[in-house]
């Protein structure tokens, strides 16, 4: 069985990346349940979110030592992007998305964060000359569209807040664009390792140095802990596994338009889970959402066939896919 999984991934390499960033998105969609539970049990967002990046670092230091050993690790100066990939990337963003859900209304956060696949298509654009085809154009308003639909009606927030956000998803855009290059510096484990090593140091010296605004409150029971544990594992290891595996198959604008998904999610998991109600709207929203990430599926899996059926009838030429972006 594995080897068959194994087989299909090898073959359809840029199918699988939207099914990984896919359920990338749908791990990070759960964040917001995670973020209300752990305030309930006395943490802020700095506190959770540093012992998180510091329990999944030294969980994947320990497995990777085991694992592999001190092999195969990538030179310094890869080693240096890889960590100050995590660094910038997992600190800046999060903490800004979490903190801004203090002062807005989930829905409104969530509309202007899910401005940065169109960010991220435009940097990657911008810094890789890569001009987004119809298919991209048409997907990305499609997924927009979806996103702001699913969101629903937004509640009342400040102007603070309203900044806040929007300095997350321009970060966020950053960190995706510059995850696509650097994705391909060594391999997954041990990318994953540095880069969320380099967030656990981020988050220990702000916690140490930084301004009293910044201080960390820690869980105050075990119920906190497991769930600090839960959101180390489930969000941290598993979905940003899940997502440099994807990334590196799609490049970052597909990936940026895929990981909206995690919007859905989150609403679900807020009907589910957190009391809130679904409307006919929202539900329009996810069929949008989902209907786009069917349709850059589909893309990918029919731009890997055509390519093949080239390669096969010419063995020495090469073909980018419909959505190809140059990531490397």
């Amino acid at each position: 069985m594995r080897i068959k999984l194994r087989n299909a991934v090898h073959s359809k390499p840029r199918m699988f990346g939207v099914i990984f960033i896919m359920l990338a998105g749908g791990g990070y969609g759960t964040g917001p349940w995670f973020a209300q539970n752990l305030e309930a049990n006395g943490a802020n967002p700095m506190g959770f979110l540093t012992a998180r990046f510091v329990i999944s670092a030294a969980i994947l230091i320990v497995f990777r030592v085991v694992r592999m050993g001190f092999k195969k690790l990538p030179n310094k100066t890869d080693a240096l992007k890889i960590f100050f990939l995590g660094a910038f990337g997992f600190f800046v963003s999060p903490l800004l998305y979490f903190v801004a859900l203090q002062d807005l209304d989930s829905g409104l956060v969530v509309v202007i964060f899910y401005i940065y696949p169109a960010l991220a298509v435009i940097l990657s654009w911008v810094i890789y000359k890569h001009k987004p085809n119809r298919v991209i154009s048409i997907c990305l308003f499609t997924t927009l569209t979806g996103v702001w639909l699913t969101a629903g009606q937004v509640g009342e927030g400040n102007a603070k807040g309203v900044v806040i956000t929007f300095f997350s998803a321009i970060t966020h855009a950053i960190y995706v664009v510059a995850a696509g290059s650097i994705s391909k510096k060594s391999d997954p484990l041990t990318m994953l390792t540095i880069a969320l090593s380099g967030a656990a140091t981020t988050f220990t010296v702000v916690s140490l140095l930084g301004p009293s605004s910044l201080n960390p409150e820690f869980p105050v029971n075990e119920k906190g802990w497991l769930l600090v544990f839960a959101m180390a594992f489930l969000i941290t290891i598993v979905a940003t596994a899940l997502f440099f595996a994807g990334i590196k198959r799609i490049g970052p604008g597909v990936t940026s338009m895929v990981e909206t998904f995690e919007a859905v999610v989150t609403i679900f998991i807020g009907i589910m889970f957190m009391s809130e109600t679904v409307t006919a709207i929202q539900i329009l929203g996810t069929i949008t959402v989902l209907g786009s990430i069917v349709a850059i599926g589909l893309a990918e899996s029919s731009a890997e066939a055509r390519n093949k059926s080239q390669s096969d009838q010419h063995p020495f030429s090469h073909s980018g896919t419909v959505l190809d972006l140059p990531i490397s």
